[in-house]
């Protein structure tokens, strides 16, 4: 009797530490003696446990970098993006005996004390594409033994060096050769697979862009204080026979294509020599009137002093000139507007844009821009003249030379002289000529002509240069 008492006790006893050890386990926490992968997660919840175990994960991927050689030089393949543990699955599995009945808990959490829960998760491969972004950030793919096309100039030869075929890395080879080095988490080096290198078609159109250069004239620079910028000797080569040459050629061989080389119209020493070597043309009015008048002539021309017009450019009085006001320096003075005369700040300073007009007419320049007065100036003949209001007229010449052009504007005595000094590249011959033309309003209109003659008169060009209509 005692005996099944004692027997009694100690079932129940053991009833309840088997109770309590199903207590033990719940569907929150992690059995005891649960390692995933050699780290200890027991007792932590999921999120815990997969915190941990991706904290692992980050120090494996930086441990997965893999050296590959190739024609002796090492290369470190950084693949660990391409690698990831499926731990959430694992750590679900691990709290599945707290979800289960509750009388078979206890079993669970005995078997975990004495036997352990220990599992290994192996890595997975992203994708080949991670695998193959790591080869190309490591360079290898750069590396090769093939040399490509090069060409240099060489005197008036376009020297090619031919290329020739080697090997190169096998990306797709490599891929899977890291893979599955990767996936063993053997991170020893490896030899690059390798495939025939090639060598590159000669892109002749590209080196044509490359080498090609239009002749340029000497000329002088605006933006370093107008010194002599060197002439540009134009360089190109006959396509159709390089392209014959490139296709017949043998890998490593050397072949040479003449360039042709075309001299600039202006060489350097040519403008150097040249240089405003004439006097284009040269024309004077006499300065007349208020003392306010002649200052503003003088502040006029000592703007326009000196302008250099380089092929193509173009001379803009006003802009030159600037806006005529009391700030700017010019002064009251006569001046007419709808007939009537009238005080104006730059009184007279029309006369300097005319005698600058009548020496552009005789220097063979091009008029781009050009007003008349509304009667006929006391200082210049009709047709003659050049009118000028800011921001309304202006006065503009083109240097259509080849050579640059300077025009020299000096007020001295009562006498306004303009100089345009150049560079003469013929003998031509320029006449200006004035014609009254009948007007049925009663006004006085003028034709201005510029006739242009060869050195000996025996051809002409004639030109319309302005129509000017002036009040009576």
């Amino acid at each position: 009797m005692k005996r099944m008492r004692i027997l009694m006790i100690a079932a129940i006893i053991l009833i309840a530490c088997y109770v309590a050890c199903c207590m033990a386990v719940d569907d929150v926490h992690i059995l005891p003696n649960t390692v995933v992968n050699g780290m200890d997660i027991s007792g932590m919840d999921s999120k815990e446990a997969i915190a941990l175990l991706e904290n692992d994960a980050e120090s494996r991927r930086r441990e997965a970098v893999i050296t590959v050689s190739f024609e002796g030089k090492d290369y470190q393949v950084d693949a660990g993006d391409a690698l990831q543990w499926e731990y959430k699955a694992v750590v679900g599995d691990s709290l599945k005996p707290g979800e289960g009945i509750f009388a078979a808990r206890g079993y669970y959490w005995l078997r975990s004390v004495v036997a352990g829960n220990h599992s290994q998760v192996p890595p997975v491969i992203k994708s080949q594409e991670a695998i193959e972004k790591a080869i190309e950030k490591s360079g290898i793919l750069d590396a090769q033994t093939s040399t490509q096309t090069s060409y240099q100039i060489e005197g008036d030869r376009l020297v090619f060096v031919m290329g020739t075929a080697g090997e190169e890395a096998d990306c797709a080879a490599l891929g899977e050769l890291l893979a599955a080095s990767l996936l063993k988490g053997d991170y020893s080096a490896v030899a690059c697979p390798v495939i025939p290198g090639k060598v590159e078609a000669v892109d002749l159109e590209q080196v044509y862009r490359e080498v090609y250069k239009e002749p340029e004239n000497a000329t002088l620079d605006p933006t370093d204080h107008y010194r002599i910028k060197e002439a540009v000797t134009g360089v190109g080569f006959d396509k159709k026979s390089a392209r014959e040459l490139l296709q017949s050629a043998q890998e490593g061989s050397t072949i040479e294509v003449g360039l042709i080389l075309e001299e600039p119209e202006i060489t350097t020493d040519d403008l150097k020599e040249n240089l405003f070597a004439d006097k284009l043309a040269s024309f004077a009015t006499q300065v007349g009137g208020t003392a306010n008048r002649k200052d503003n002539i003088s502040l006029a021309a000592g703007k326009c002093n000196g302008a250099i017009l380089l092929s193509g450019d173009v001379f803009s009085y006003n802009k030159l000139v600037g806006e005529q006001t009391a700030e700017t320096g010019y002064k009251l003075a006569n001046a007419t507007m709808d007939g009537e005369l009238m005080q104006a700040y730059g009184g007279g300073i029309c006369q300097v844009s005319s005698t600058i007009f009548a020496a552009a007419l005789y220097a063979n320049l091009e008029i781009e821009e050009r007003w008349e007065h509304e009667y006929v100036p006391r200082y210049i003949g009709a047709g003659m003249d050049a009118a000028v209001a800011w921001d309304a007229l202006d006065f503009k010449v083109c240097n259509d030379r080849g050579y640059p052009v300077r025009i020299d504007v000096v007020y001295q005595g009562d006498v306004l002289t303009v100089d345009i000094w150049g560079t003469k590249t013929d003998d031509s011959i320029v006449e200006v000529e004035t014609k009254e033309v009948d007007n049925p309003d009663g006004n006085h209109s003028v034709q201005t002509y510029r006739k242009v003659y060869n050195g000996d008169k025996s051809q002409m060009v004639l030109e319309k240069v302005a129509f000017s209509t002036y009040l009576n």
